[in-house]
C-alpha cells in the first residue's frame, strides 16, 4: 500500500484528493492522459459518498487507499454510510432524453474511465468501491521494443544451437541493481513473454525493488561473466515469512546444479534476515521447480487449483490445456514454540499430517467456547490479471457470515477463476465458523500456510470456477500427491452434487 487517508464528508477534500491521485498515478507510470482520466473517476466516486452516502449534511468519515504493482493502480474508497445496491442505478439514455434523468451516469463515468471497477458489500463492514488502471507500458528498454520479426528470429536462432551446454564453473553472487538488464533479459530468453510476473521484463521496476530491498535474490554466472541464472525471495511486509518468489535458468545450462547452488545460497541470506520460514509456489505443468525445493527440504502443503493463466516455457514443448495450478511449499528455517491450533474436523486429520511433515509441533483443539466481536475484521485482495482473490480473515464478528456471503457475490459478478479464503487457525472460533461456510458456500480444502500472516497459521480454503483435469497437475512429493487426491476428492463430490441440485 503506498498511503492510505481518513478523509471528512468534506466537498473541499474533493480537489487535493484529486490532485495528489493525478500525481500519484503519472509517478506510478500511467501516461497523463490515463491519469486524468483516472483522477476524474475518482473524483465523481468520492462526490458521490459525499453526497448520498452520509445523509443530513452529517459530519463522517471515510477512508481511500492508494494501492499500485508494476502493471496497475488501484484504488479502494471504504465507508459505513447509508446502504447502496449499483444495480438500482443504471443509466438509461432514454430516461435522458425523455426525462432529463441522469441517474446512473457516474457509475458509467466511473467504469468507463477506470479498467476494473468493483464493488463490495461487506455487511456490518460497510462498503468498498475499487477501481484500477492498467499501466500501459511502453518505452522501458530495447527488449520490450523489438518487433514481433526480431523476438521470433532471435528465438529461432536460440533453438538452433545447442540445447545444452556442460559447465563446472560458475559463480552464485547476490544481485545489485545493476543486474537489472541482464535478469530481465535471462527471463524472455527462457520464458518469451509468457512469465506470470510481469515485472521481471522490465529492468527499471527490478532496479527498482532492489534498491528498496523489496527483492532479495542472487544471479549465476558462467566463467565468462555472462548471465545463466536468477533467484530471488521476496520479504512478507506482515510476517517473519519469505516467498522464494522468482527463479531461472538458462534452458542450456540446465542440469549443472545452478538451481540447487542459487537456493542453497537463498536459504542463508533469509538466515541472516532472521526469516523464520520460506515459501515457495511452484507450477505443476512439469515438476523442475518442486524437484528443487523437495531437495532442500521444502514440504509441499498446499495445491492452488488454477493461479494464472496457461503458460508455456522453453524447454517444455507440450502445451497447457488449463489454467496453472500451483503447489505451495514451506520451509521452517528455526524450530517455532509449540502452540494450540483449533482445526475443523473435517480436515484434522490431513492438517495434523502437514505439521507432521514440516516437523512442527502443535496442540491440536477442536471447539472451544468462544466470543465473537460485534464486527468482523475481514481484508480483501483481488488480482485482477489472474482474475483471482485474496480474503484474510482476521476476526471474526457476529456478521461473519453474511458479510462473507455479501463479498463472495459481489467476486463472483466478475466472473472470477477463483477465489481464497483464510482462516486463522490460532482462532477459537474457526471450527465451528468453517462448518458454517462449508455447508453452503462451497468451498474446497487448499491446504496450511504456517506462519503466513502475522506470524500465525492459516488454513486456505479454495472456490473455484474453472473446469479442472487433476490427470495433468504433475505432483512431484509424495504427500503433495496425497493433498492432491485429497483435493480431486472434494472436487468431485461437489461436481457431482451440483449436478444432482
Amino acid at each position: 500500500m503506498d498511503a492510505r487517508f481518513q478523509i471528512s464528508t468534506d466537498e473541499q477534500i474533493i480537489n487535493p484528493v484529486c490532485d495528489f491521485t493525478y500525481s500519484w498515478g503519472v509517478n506510478c507510470g500511467l501516461s497523463k492522459g490515463d491519469a486524468l482520466r483516472f483522477s476524474v473517476a475518482v473524483s465523481e466516486l468520492i462526490t458521490d459518498v459525499i453526497l448520498f452516502a452520509f445523509p443530513d449534511d452529517s459530519k463522517q468519515n471515510f477512508e481511500i487507499e492508494f494501492h499500485h504493482t508494476f502493471s496497475n493502480v488501484e484504488i479502494i474508497v471504504s465507508e459505513l454510510g447509508e446502504p447502496f445496491d449499483p444495480d438500482r442505478h443504471t443509466y438509461d439514455v432514454q430516461k435522458v432524453r425523455c426525462e432529463d434523468d441522469f441517474e446512473g451516469a457516474g457509475l458509467l463515468l466511473m467504469q468507463s474511465f477506470s479498467d476494473e471497477f468493483s464493488f463490495i458489500n461487506k455487511g456490518k463492514e460497510g462498503k468498498e468501491f475499487r477501481l484500477a488502471k492498467n499501466i500501459q507500458i511502453h518505452d522501458i528498454d530495447e527488449l520490450l521494443l523489438q518487433s514481433a520479426e526480431q523476438r521470433e528470429a532471435q528465438v529461432r536462432s536460440e533453438e538452433d544451437e545447442d540445447t545444452h551446454i556442460k559447465i563446472e564453473d560458475f559463480t552464485v553472487e547476490r544481485i545489485k541493481p545493476a543486474d537489472a538488464e541482464e535478469i530481465s533479459k535471462l527471463f524472455y530468453r527462457t520464458y518469451g513473454y509468457t512469465y506470470n510476473k510481469e515485472d521481471l521484463y522490465l529492468p527499471k521496476k527490478i532496479e527498482e525493488s532492489v534498491l528498496a530491498k523489496e527483492k532479495l535474490g542472487v544471479i549465476a554466472r558462467n566463467k565468462d561473466g555472462k548471465a545463466i541464472g536468477f533467484f530471488s525471495v521476496i520479504p512478507n511486509d506482515n510476517s517473519n515469512l519469505a516467498e522464494v518468489a522468482e527463479a531461472v535458468v538458462s534452458p542450456r545450462y540446465r542440469r549443472n546444479g545452478v538451481m540447487s547452488a542459487m537456493m542453497e545460497q537463498l536459504i542463508e541470506i533469509a538466515r541472516s534476515r532472521q526469516t523464520t520460514t520460506l515459501v515457495g509456489m511452484a507450477v505443476t505443468n512439469h515438476p523442475v521447480s518442486q524437484k528443487v525445493n523437495n531437495k532442500f527440504g521444502y514440504k509441499t502443503t498446499a495445491l492452488q487449483l488454477a493461479f494464472s493463466k496457461n503458460v508455456k516455457y522453453k524447454g517444455f514443448d507440450e502445451e497447457y490445456s488449463q489454467p496453472v495450478s500451483m503447489v505451495l511449499d514451506f520451509l521452517p528455517i528455526i524450530h517455532l514454540p509449540k502452540k494450540a491450533v483449533y482445526l475443523p474436523k473435517r480436515y484434522n486429520e490431513i492438517i495434523l499430517e502437514t505439521y507432521n511433515e514440516l516437523g512442527m509441533d502443535v496442540e491440536p483443539k477442536g471447539s472451544e467456547p468462544y466470543h465473537l466481536a460485534d464486527k468482523s475484521d475481514i481484508d480483501l485482495r483481488i488480482n485482477y490479471s489472474s482474475s483471482s482473490s485474496l480474503i484474510i480473515v482476521k476476526k471474526y464478528g457476529q456478521d461473519f457470515f453474511t458479510t462473507l456471503s455479501g463479498i463472495l457475490g459481489s467476486l463472483e459478478e466478475k466472473s472470477p477463476k477463483t477465489i481464497l479464503l483464510d482462516l486463522p487457525l490460532e482462532n477459537r472460533a474457526t471450527p465451528e465458523q468453517f462448518s458454517n461456510i462449508t455447508m453452503s458456500l462451497n468451498f474446497l480444502y487448499c491446504g496450511l500456510l504456517p506462519q503466513y500472516h502475522f506470524n500465525a497459521d492459516f488454513l486456505r480454503v479454495q472456490k473455484v470456477y474453472s473446469a479442472i483435469d487433476f490427470n495433468i497437475i504433475d505432483i512431484y512429493s509424495e504427500f503433495g500427491k496425497k493433498i492432491k487426491s485429497f483435493i480431486a476428492d472434494e472436487y468431485h463430490r461437489c461436481s457431482e452434487k451440483r449436478q444432482k441440485a
